[in-house]
């Protein structure tokens, strides 16, 4: 990417900090965690907002890769107003060798990945961009345990900050993986589910990308968010909601299913 972004992986794994440092990457191994040792987003946050180099931070999921516009997004964003929260729809892709970051990948492989690919709907977000310092007051939220993207989609517009939905212009490939590193935890209905889901307050602040106020479009614009897709979140929402009951068996049938695709 250029100008070069400073990436900041918050992890204590065993032999990540010499990774870390043969990609120039900054470890940070000290995070807040609650009762159950699990990370607390909101201290990634903190300590983010602190550590950062530039204005606009973006926290994104792992298992992401991301293209150059995404750069380009951010000083669009940040042109236009000095408060948003940016966020885009994945592009889930099977990845099944090495990837070589070389000059011209983007022509070469994203965009054929992209092609090959399937837009993941708007429930799953997994980039937040936005301006330093912005969420300073962010709930202890578990992570990985479910809720803690649709508060920060829900409290944005909630606080008059705009909320733009810029699928049609960032590309993120997301790597299609399975679940066996949650198998032992229920991140839907456990505890400390429970726990992230309570500061969510009411069913019908479950945002998703589709709540968007804004979109960025493919030409680099930034418009009001209209259509079919903003139409409908309110009715997904209440689809989403009558269905939640069942969740449980969906996400073991998902397990399940990409289990037994890549051989775990």
């Amino acid at each position: 990417m250029n100008p070069k972004p400073k990436i900041i992986l918050f992890s204590n794994e065993a032999g990540i900090a010499e990774a870390a440092r043969r990609l120039d990457v900054q470890v940070e191994t000290t995070v807040e965690t609650n009762s159950y040792g699990t990370p607390l987003v909101s201290s990634m946050f903190k300590e983010a907002d602190i550590m950062a180099a530039g204005d606009v931070l973006a926290f994104i999921s792992a298992d992401i890769i991301l293209t150059q516009n995404t750069i380009e997004a951010a000083r669009i964003a940040m042109e236009w107003s000095k408060s948003f929260l940016l966020v885009a729809q994945r592009h889930d892709v099977d990845v099944r060798r090495l990837l070589e970051f070389d000059e011209g990948w983007e022509k070469s492989w994203a965009a054929g990945a992209v092609a090959r690919g399937t837009l993941h709907s708007p429930g799953a977000i997994d980039m937040f961009m936005y301006p330093r310092r912005q969420y300073e007051h962010m709930p202890p939220f578990a992570i990985g345990r479910t809720a803690y993207d649709n508060w920060l989609l829900w409290n944005t517009v909630a606080s008059g900050i705009p909320l733009i939905d810029a699928t049609r212009f960032v590309t993120l490939i997301h790597q299609n993986h399975d679940y066996a590193h949650a198998l032992k935890v229920d991140v839907w209905d456990g505890d400390e589910a429970r726990e992230n889901r309570k500061w969510i307050k009411h069913w019908t602040n479950y945002y998703s990308i589709a709540h968007a106020t804004w979109t960025l479009g493919a030409d680099g614009r930034i418009a009001p968010a209209s259509g079919w897709k903003y139409r409908m979140a309110k009715p997904r929402q209440l689809i989403s909601h009558a269905f939640r009951a069942s969740r449980r068996i969906r996400t073991r049938v998902r397990s399940w299913r990409f289990a037994r695709r890549y051989g775990v």
